[in-house]
C-alpha cells in the first residue's frame, strides 16, 4: 500500500541546516537535476552549500559538479602551503589562498617510473581542457617552456597562466620529484621576470606555483618564511596504476618466463648450427649497411638539413586554411628539453652546449584561441619528433608509439617521403581540432 505521508521536495531537504532564506535564493539558480545529485552525493549540509554556492560561481554543469564532488574539492581547495599572507595584503591574501588547492589531481594522466618533468608537462598540455577544469575558474593559459630573456640568457617558465579575477600573473614550476627549498630561488627569479616584463598597469604582483610530487609542509614552511614573493607549494596526484587497455598489450609474467626458457634453450644448441643460420640470413638482407654513425656533424645536419626545411613546409601547408582559424601561432624547435624560437638559435645551442649528445629533435606547432568557438575558444598543440640514434634517425608524431619513417644517417627523406611526414602531421592536427570541435557543438546542444 503506498503511503500517504507528505515529504519534502529537494529544495527544502537542502535548506534543513542553515539560513533557510539565503540556500533557498541559491538553490534557485540550479537545476532539478543538480538538486537531486547533491543531494544524492553529499550528505554534510556545510558541504552541500560549499558545492551549491561554488556551482553557481563558475556555472559548472551537472556533470563537472559531480567531477568536483568526486573528487572531493571541499577538502583541497584553500589548502595549498604558502606564504600569502606574509607576501599579499589582507583581505587579498585570502582570496588568492582559495583559488588554489592541494592536493591537485591529474588523475586523467598515467606516467610511467621513469618519466621526466617534460613528460608532465606535455600529458598535462596535451589535456589541456581537464588541467584547466582542475586549476579552476578564472586561469587563462598563457604558454608552456614560455621563454624570458635576462641579459644574454634565456629562461623558459613550464607552465603560465594568468588569473582574470586576480588580475595576476601565474607561473607554474613542475617538478617530478619531493619539494627541494633550492626550487624557492628558481620561482624567485622566475617571479621577477615576470613582474618587471609582463606585468602592466592594473595587475598585481605576480604568484608562484611549485607542483611536487609530494612535499614535507614543514620544510615548504621553512623555506617561504623569508621570501617577500608570493609563492605555494602543492602536491598533486596521477594515476597510479596502468590503465587495463594498455596492461592487456603488455606480456604476462608467464609468457615473459616462456619466451626466456626459449631463448635458453636456443642458446644451448651447437654454436656452428647458429653461425651457418646467420651467414644464411645475411645472404638474403636486402637491408642497405650503415655506412655512418652518429657524428656532431651528422646531428648538426639534420637539424639543419631535415628538422629545418621540414618545419617550413608543414608551416606552409598549414598557414591558408588552419592557421587562419586560430587568434595566434608559435613555433619552437626543441634539441632535447631545451626550446627555440628560431633554427638559427638551435643550431647555435647544439654547437656549443650539445655537441653530440642531443637525442631528440622537435618542431612543435602551438595555435593558440580557435577564433569560432565564442567563450569556449582553445588552444592545441602538436609536434613532430627525430629521435636520433647510434645509426639511424626516426620520425614520429608526438608520443605515439612507434615512428612514421626511418633513415639511415647517409640518407636524407625524399620528396614523397616529406609529403607524407606533413600529411600525417597535418591529419593528426586536425583530428584534434576535430575532437575539439565536436565536444564544443555537443554541449551546445545539451
Amino acid at each position: 500500500m503506498r503511503s500517504n505521508e507528505i515529504v519534502q521536495v529537494p529544495l527544502a531537504q537542502l535548506t534543513k541546516s542553515t539560513d533557510t532564506q539565503i540556500m533557498q535564493a541559491a538553490l534557485a539558480q540550479l537545476s532539478w537535476y543538480h538538486h537531486i545529485t547533491i543531494l544524492d552525493k553529499v550528505k554534510d549540509p556545510k558541504d552541500r552549500l560549499f558545492y551549491i554556492q561554488k556551482t553557481i560561481e563558475n556555472g559548472w554543469s551537472r556533470d563537472v559538479m559531480v567531477h568536483q564532488i568526486e573528487g572531493e574539492l571541499h577538502k583541497r581547495q584553500g589548502q595549498i602551503t604558502n606564504n600569502f599572507q606574509n607576501t599579499i595584503s589582507p583581505p587579498h591574501s585570502e582570496l588568492v589562498q582559495q583559488v588554489f588547492k592541494d592536493p591537485y589531481k591529474f588523475e586523467f594522466i598515467y606516467l610511467g617510473k621513469e618519466a621526466t618533468e617534460r613528460d608532465l608537462e606535455d600529458a598535462l598540455t596535451n589535456q589541456i581542457t581537464k588541467f584547466l577544469l582542475e586549476l579552476g575558474q578564472g586561469f587563462a593559459f598563457i604558454g608552456r617552456q614560455y621563454k624570458m630573456n635576462l641579459g644574454e640568457k634565456e629562461y623558459f617558465f613550464d607552465l603560465l597562466f594568468y588569473h582574470t579575477r586576480l588580475k595576476r600573473y601565474i607561473v607554474i614550476e613542475l617538478k617530478i620529484d619531493e619539494f627541494k627549498p633550492e626550487y624557492k630561488g628558481k620561482i624567485e627569479l622566475y617571479l621577477t621576470l615576470a613582474d618587471e616584463q609582463l606585468k602592466q598597469t592594473g595587475d598585481e604582483a605576480s604568484i608562484g606555483i611549485i607542483l611536487c610530487k609530494n612535499k614535507d609542509k614543514l620544510v615548504v614552511e621553512y623555506a617561504l618564511r623569508n621570501s617577500n614573493m608570493p609563492i605555494g607549494v602543492a602536491e598533486y596526484k596521477i594515476l597510479e596504476k596502468l590503465p587495463a587497455e594498455i596492461r592487456g598489450e603488455l606480456p604476462t609474467v608467464e609468457q615473459l618466463e616462456t619466451e626466456m626458457e626459449r631463448q635458453v634453450q636456443k642458446f644451448q644448441k651447437p654454436v656452428d648450427k647458429k653461425l651457418n643460420k646467420l651467414k644464411d640470413l645475411l645472404n638474403n638482407l636486402k637491408n642497405e649497411e650503415v655506412k655512418e654513425k652518429r657524428t656532431p656533424k651528422k646531428t648538426a645536419k639534420i637539424l639543419s638539413d631535415v628538422v629545418w626545411p621540414l618545419q617550413l613546409k608543414i608551416i606552409d601547408s598549414l598557414k591558408e586554411e588552419i592557421i587562419p582559424l586560430f587568434e595566434s601561432a608559435d613555433y619552437l624547435a626543441w634539441t632535447d628539453t631545451q626550446g627555440h624560437r628560431s633554427i638559427s638559435d638551435a643550431v647555435e645551442y647544439l654547437n656549443t652546449v650539445m655537441k653530440s649528445q642531443c637525442q631528440i629533435f622537435k618542431f612543435e606547432i602551438q595555435l593558440h584561441g580557435f577564433k569560432k568557438a565564442g567563450i569556449k575558444t582553445f588552444d592545441t598543440w602538436k609536434d613532430l619528433r627525430i629521435q636520433l640514434g647510434n645509426y639511424s634517425y626516426t620520425f614520429a608524431i608526438g608520443n605515439t608509439p612507434g615512428f612514421l619513417l626511418e633513415k639511415l644517417y647517409h640518407q636524407l627523406p625524399d620528396e614523397t617521403e616529406i609529403t607524407y611526414l606533413i600529411e600525417k602531421f597535418d591529419e593528426s592536427l586536425l583530428d584534434d581540432i576535430n575532437q575539439q570541435v565536436e565536444r564544443i557543438s555537443q554541449a551546445n546542444n545539451e
